[in-house]
Formats: structure tokens, C-alpha cells, sequence
């Protein structure tokens, strides 16, 4: 088994893109709108839409956005979003320098919602941040150097 992609419902999809593709710099490889039976089952919804963009990274790790075009998504409370919430709280990204990504994010617009802090794990002292999307999908940024 391999890892394939993580799916993020988002309200706006231009506005989403805005952060994962401009201010993050993933590449779009696939954006469609999509309609079909075989979709109407996968989303228990009768005559459903979306358009589905899917982004990758330099390592073919994937994000795929998916903005409802015939049904209206349902924004979730900010509280599930966060640690204390079962399920999906976070998607996390390695980048190679913390404190210029930190800086190329607040330029375009976008603030860490932490300062940078150290976790210390795997044997030494690890830079970490988070972000958030425009929904409030909880981003963490780290800079987790190649052991040598």
C-alpha cells in the first residue's frame, strides 16, 4: 500500500488556491468538474457535482480540493477543527527553511497562527508552525532536516 492523497471540501475554490497553489506552491495536476452515478454513490447525493482539483507537491504527495457545485457544503464548527476533535485535525508539510516559508506566507498575505516553536522528538529539536487554510483546515509547517 502507498499513501495517495488527502481530499479537503473547501467553500471557495479560488480563494483555496490562492494559499495551497500561490502561497504554497503545489502544482495542479488535475482540475475537473465531475458528475456521474458512480459519484452520486461515493457522496450519498443524488445528481452531484464538484470540481476537483488535485495538487502535488515535488514528491507526488497530494491534496485534492473539492468545491461543491450542485449541493451546498456545510461549514464545520471551528471546534473540529482543533486538537481536542476526533478525526482529522491537521494535513502537515516538511519544508526546507521554516523561517523563510514564515516570511514568503505573511508577504502573500497569510499569518501562522503560532510562532515558530521546537518540538523535540526523534532525537533532536524539530522547527514547527501552523497555518490555516481559508476554511480553518488547521496546516502545519515543519522543517525536519535529513538525518546524516
Amino acid at each position: 500500500m502507498r499513501w495517495s492523497h488527502v481530499g479537503i471540501t473547501v467553500r471557495d475554490m479560488e480563494r483555496s488556491l490562492a494559499f495551497y497553489r500561490d502561497a504554497l506552491g503545489l502544482k495542479i495536476i488535475m482540475d475537473e468538474i465531475l458528475s456521474s452515478p458512480g459519484l452520486d454513490t461515493a457522496v450519498e447525493k443524488t445528481d452531484a457535482t464538484i470540481r476537483a482539483v488535485v495538487l502535488t507537491d515535488e514528491a507526488m504527495n497530494m491534496i485534492e480540493l473539492i468545491e461543491w457545485q450542485s449541493h451546498r457544503a456545510k461549514h464545520r464548527p471551528p471546534e473540529h477543527l482543533k486538537y481536542i476533535s476526533t478525526g482529522l485535525v491537521e494535513i502537515c508539510l516538511s519544508v526546507s527553511d521554516l523561517e523563510a516559508w514564515v516570511k514568503d506566507l505573511e508577504k502573500k498575505g497569510f499569518k501562522c497562527r503560532t510562532p515558530i516553536w521546537y518540538l523535540e522528538a526523534l532525537g533532536r529539536s524539530i522547527p514547527v508552525t501552523h497555518v490555516e487554510d481559508p476554511d480553518g483546515v488547521q496546516v502545519e509547517l515543519v522543517q525536519i532536516e535529513e538525518a546524516g
